[in-house]
């Protein structure tokens, strides 16, 4: 049986006070201390995550799992997210998964360093500034790039890596990972390998619950369980005013014999604004602000009546997507001014902070610094444009957005992702650019493992099975209404904040005007003008669900 713990520090070369309260657990070594919430022993895996498995072998001992991480051997093949740490002589070994999803964090010291799953745990220990560069990467991006966080010099495991902690150093290393060829036949060899991981993760978990949406990747996932298993399986559905999800949901439970869950989260409106900022600072702190603490506060209100069981859920689809090919032509190799333009269309649309917050000097500065660390960030791929687009979504977006996501779930139940397997990212990238817009490698797969529910509408309106045989026609009209979309977003300066946000964000802005103070520390960062500030909170205007999150960032990073 594997030991898994909540929370975690490491320290070596220095001493280390109780950071997680009277129930957390102290196991020395030989120069330092590890704290944690759960049951450490040495010379066992300790899995930062609950139920780690290999893809074909299943479940890991503690054993196996001590033994990969000693080596690196093999740590390529558990499934994303997962985190794990060994306590092994004088030695602190801490691993993550191969895309990097399941966050943790370290730093250096003069003479020691330290290792958690809190950034903000550790920024505290070192004394660490907030790194104003980052957090003007965040507040245009929306994540952090790279293995930045909101504070100078505390930084985050990068994918496929593993650290060693051990006589006061940090050591960092990658770990080899299993090179998927490419199959003749990608259509069919993904969907063999997602009916093998579904029904492996069925057999595992037999009270798994499937998270089903009104869109594309959950239809996949709904699709891989064997038609002789669906009656009866579990699924669950977050209903709300903002999303068509329950009614499609509704007619998968009633034509399969689905057992359903739905949480409405037209519930948050019977909160008051005090219970929604209590969601919203805990999330921020538990989060160390690494993603919209308001996005996360809605999924842990909803959490809070969700079942624990194991859950099987599309994160990852979208790496075949295209994600951002809508308005991209194909060039053999990014540019600078493809980058630029991409930024300022697409990335810097989707969740940025309002601009106007900000000091004139320091939005241009931040602005120019974010753009230069993308081109670098492009160049480096060493691809056609296209592909370049496919590998930020994968290294950045989803490592970061995804991960932060991830790394909150991964704690309350068994997260078993089929779209994270290797095997899927393999196939993503052998596909040309035109196989993959257009979602049609998805809906093909989809197709292939069931064509009826290739016929049912998503949440869109449009019958999946329509899009790999779309005319010129229908693709110009297509393409409209996404740039209609995006043009409205540009002018707006916002993405989808999601559903449950806005409401979310109203009562949280209340909370603020109501009680001030609480935005103190925000203004003492001297980040966001004290005359921005002022007006806000006298109520003129209303945040974006963006601009408030990041607000919400500053107010714990302010005080880590």
């Amino acid at each position: 049986m594997i030991s898994t713990c909540g929370e975690f520090l490491a320290v070596s070369g220095r001493t280390a006070d109780p950071p997680f309260g009277p129930e957390s657990a102290r196991v020395p070594f030989p120069g330092g201390v590890v704290w944690a919430t759960g049951e450490p022993s040495a010379g066992a895996g300790i899995a930062l995550s609950l139920g780690p498995r290999d893809h074909v072998k299943g479940a890991l001992a503690s054993g196996d799992l001590a033994g990969r991480l000693r080596s690196g051997e093999g740590l390529g093949d558990v499934a994303a997210p997962y985190a794990a740490v060994l306590i092994d002589g004088e030695t602190i070994t801490a691993a993550t998964d191969h895309l990097g999803l399941r966050h943790i964090y370290g730093v250096r010291g003069d003479g020691w360093a330290a290792i958690s799953t809190s950034a903000r745990l550790l920024a505290r220990i070192a004394g660490a500034p907030l790194d104003r560069e980052a957090l003007g990467a965040y507040r245009l991006i929306g994540h952090h790039l790279g293995a930045a966080t909101p504070y100078a010099g505390v930084t985050k495991l990068p994918a496929a890596h593993r650290w060693t902690l051990t006589g006061g150093r940090l050591h960092e290393a990658p770990y080899p990972v299993p090179v998927i060829e490419p199959v003749a036949d990608p259509v069919r060899g993904t969907a063999r390998m997602l009916r093998e991981d579904v029904e492996r993760s069925l057999d595992e978990h037999p009270g798994a619950v499937l998270q089903l949406s009104g869109g594309l990747d959950s239809r996949v996932l709904l699709a891989a369980v064997p038609a002789g298993r669906r009656r009866g399986l579990r699924t669950l559905t977050l209903s709300s005013p903002e999303s068509r999800d329950h009614a499609i949901a509704t007619r998968l439970a009633e034509t399969y014999g689905l057992r359903r869950d739905v949480i409405d989260l037209g519930g948050l409106a019977g909160l008051d604004p005090a219970e929604a900022y209590d969601l919203v600072h805990r999330a921020a702190l538990r989060s160390d602000g690494l993603g919209s603490p308001i996005a996360f506060a809605v999924l842990d209100w909803a959490e809070a009546q969700a079942p624990d069981e194991p859950r099987i859920n599309g994160f990852g689809g979208e790496i075949a997507r295209a994600f951002y090919y809508p308005a991209q032509r194909q060039h053999p190799r990014p540019t600078p001014a493809l980058v630029d333009r991409l930024a300022k269309w697409r990335v810097f649309t989707l969740e940025p902070a309002d601009p106007a917050m900000f000091d004139p000097e320091y939005a241009a500065e931040t602005e120019a610094a974010t753009l230069a660390t993308l081109r670098s960030v492009f160049a480096a791929y060493g691809t056609d444009w296209l592909s370049a687009t496919d590998e930020f979504y994968v290294r950045e977006r989803a490592h970061r957005w995804i991960g932060a996501t991830l790394s909150m779930a991964c704690l309350r139940y068994v997260t078993l992702g089929p779209l994270l397997h290797p095997a899927f990212l393999a196939a993503a990238r052998s596909l040309t650019p035109a196989d993959k817009r257009g979602s049609r490698f998805n809906v093909r797969v989809l197709m292939e493992l069931d064509a009826d529910l290739a016929r049912v509408p998503l949440d869109t309106g449009i019958r999946p099975a329509t899009l790999p045989a779309r005319g010129p026609l229908r693709s110009s009209s297509d393409f409209a209404r996404r740039a209609s979309r995006k043009v409205g977003q540009r002018i707006r300066r916002s993405g989808n904040p999601g559903v449950g946000v806005p409401t979310l964000t109203d009562l949280l802005v209340r909370h603020w005007r109501a009680n001030p103070e609480l935005l103190e520390p925000v203004a003492a960062t001297g980040l966001v003008r004290g005359q921005w500030l002022d007006e806000m909170l006298s109520g003129a205007g209303r945040p974006a669900a963006a601009t408030a999150a990041f607000l919400a960032i500053l107010e714990v990073a302010a005080h880590p």
